[in-house]
């Protein structure tokens, strides 16, 4: 062909593979979802569960780690990307804790020195053999549930309640305006309940000389229920 034999044309058409192939490269970085380091691990490790860290190795996106607090002996499995801890078991050691659960006390001291929260309610369940307490805890008006292990106090799981859902009726923002007609004061958290017939927002505010939840339909608006506390 003659365009073959034109001076221009090689140099084009090198160009463009290039960039072609540069393209290819930078999108595949773009959505390679970032590995944290093992230094933020083992100091996430370290604060969470207040003990030392040992053998921390990474495999397949999670890494597997060694923790020893109070003379007992843990092996725990975490997210790489997202640093959840997908697992947790006692391997070694009696640990202070290991045959009678703590109190709430204990506990609401345990999460004091690692949150700066407040706690809104606790709660033990015993229902699968192991005893795990959930602790609500609130902050920039969201609610987080704490799962902690009730014989030793480790923190099995942290997650932050669902605040509102995309393209809501009505909003986080107006579900706050109709709570606060009934009360006005500081919101201390806003969590995001699904149901069948749409969902609803549960909202804690704070007032004068009042305290409630508003439960708020987030369809409708409608205030379904107000839980005072006396």
């Amino acid at each position: 062909m003659r365009v073959m034999k034109r001076p221009w044309f090689i140099p084009m058409l090198l160009t463009l593979i290039i960039l072609a192939v540069g393209g290819l490269f930078i999108g595949s970085l773009l959505t390679k979802e970032k590995v944290l380091a093992d230094v933020e691990i083992r100091s996430l490790l370290e604060g969470m569960y207040n003990g030392s860290v040992a053998d921390l190795t990474m495999e397949n996106g999670v890494y597997g780690a060694e923790i020893v607090r109070n003379d007992a002996v843990y092996v725990v499995e975490i997210d790489a990307v997202t640093g959840s801890v997908l697992s947790l078991v006692q391997t070694g050691g009696a640990g202070k804790a290991s045959t009678q659960v703590l109190s709430e006390e204990e506990i609401r001291g345990m999460i004091a020195e690692k949150n700066t929260g407040e706690v809104e309610h606790i709660s033990l369940d015993e229902s699968d053999g192991e005893p795990v307490y959930e602790v609500k805890l609130s902050k920039n008006q969201q609610l987080t549930t704490v799962k902690m292990d009730a014989k030793t106090g480790l923190v099995l799981s942290e997650k932050i309640d669902e605040t509102t859902i995309e393209n809501a009726v009505i909003t986080k923002k107006q579900a706050i305006k109709i709570a606060h007609k009934k009360l006005k004061g500081e919101v201390e958290y806003v969590t995001f309940k699904k149901t069948d017939d749409g969902g609803y927002y549960l909202i804690e505010i704070d007032g004068d000389h009042d305290e409630a939840v508003f439960q708020i339909h987030a369809i409708s608006g409608k205030v379904l229920s107000i839980i005072w506390d006396d």
